[in-house]
């Protein structure tokens, strides 16, 4: 997988084929090769350890650790760069966006408080209130700039001060990803199964991950029919606003066939795992013990969880 691609070439297949690896068995993934009860008891752990550290070197080396696992594990390009987008947005907000808002509002409150006079001396037909209108305007201007200054300087230091808990955030969501996008729906199933999961909530997710890919390609479908009998914007308006409004009328328009559709899926499937014996089963300890049979922790899987604690006390001892 080449990641850098993910930047210039997104296409709709892309993104199908890589939630059809999400949904499905993925052979080449690391974490894959695994028995699922060690990996899923591995990533409660690994859940806990960042929360240890509270240095800026060893979380980044803890978090170049897990990019290296996501990127063995084939983790999709798209939801790495979202959460990579949303990082960024996070650090963002506190360095541009709040300082703006404070400049903006401290500026808007010193044209009101300076508002009625203004509106008193146009009244008196007072001439020098031209003047005074552009020196409170200019007044207004260099408090807002003072305060948005002021609040990034601050928001700067309050980044600086959260680097760390957004590290430890970025890595327990990166692990996470690496997990359930190498595992396939059946192996994570049975694994939850085995450490004590009720048997219907293992369903329930196995199910939603089969039933991802179907509803993308579904609403891609009903999407491509509601722009076959509807027609584009001639004049597409300032920023293209028409023609994205255009996009978001259609997305509105095929997300209630969808949820139609998904109700009569459900129902269908009940029946069907209804037929089978589904909720006979549930009790069963000899279906269990079928569905499970195979299972076993072997050298590798505990070679993996002793290497990664002994990587975690390297860290800890020589940063």
């Amino acid at each position: 997988m080449k990641y850098v691609d993910a930047l210039t070439d997104i296409s709709v297949a892309d993104i199908k084929v890589d939630l059809m690896r999400t949904a499905y068995d993925n052979e080449d993934a690391l974490l894959n090769s695994f028995d699922p009860r060690v990996v899923l008891l591995w990533t409660v752990l690994f859940m806990i350890i960042p929360w240890l550290f509270y240095d800026t070197l060893p979380l980044a080396i803890l978090l170049a650790a897990a990019f290296v696992l996501a990127a063995l594990s084939q983790v999709s390009k798209y939801l790495l760069a979202l959460l990579l987008f949303g990082q960024v947005t996070n650090v963002g907000f506190f360095v541009v966006l709040v300082p703006l808002i404070g400049g903006t509002i401290r500026a808007v409150g010193h044209l009101g408080e300076n508002a009625g006079r203004v509106v008193a001396g146009v009244m008196a037909g007072d001439a020098s209130v031209f003047a005074e209108t552009g020196t409170i305007v200019a007044a207004a201007v260099g408090r807002g700039i003072h305060t948005a200054t002021t609040s990034q300087e601050v928001g700067i230091d309050a980044v600086g001060a959260l680097v760390p808990f957004f590290l430890k955030l970025t890595i327990i969501s990166v692990i996470s990803l690496a997990v359930f996008s190498a595992m396939s729906p059946q192996k994570l199933s049975k694994g939850m199964l085995r450490l004590g999961v009720p048997r219907q909530l293992t369903f329930a997710i196995a199910y939603g991950y089969r039933m991802m890919p179907l509803l993308v390609e579904e609403y891609h479908a009903l999407i491509n029919s509601f722009r076959l009998r509807s027609k584009v914007p001639e004049k597409q308006g300032l920023f293209r606003w028409r023609y994205f409004y255009y996009l978001l009328t259609l997305s509105v328009k095929a997300f209630y066939p969808l949820i139609f559709n998904v109700a009569k899926r459900a129902r269908v499937t009940v029946e069907a795992m209804e037929t089978k014996g589904f909720s006979r089963s549930l009790g069963d300890e000899q279906s269990q013990t079928l569905r499970t049979e195979g299972m076993m922790v072997r050298t590798r899987d505990v070679t993996f969880v002793f290497g990664s604690l002994l990587f975690v006390a390297a860290v800890w001892v020589f940063t």
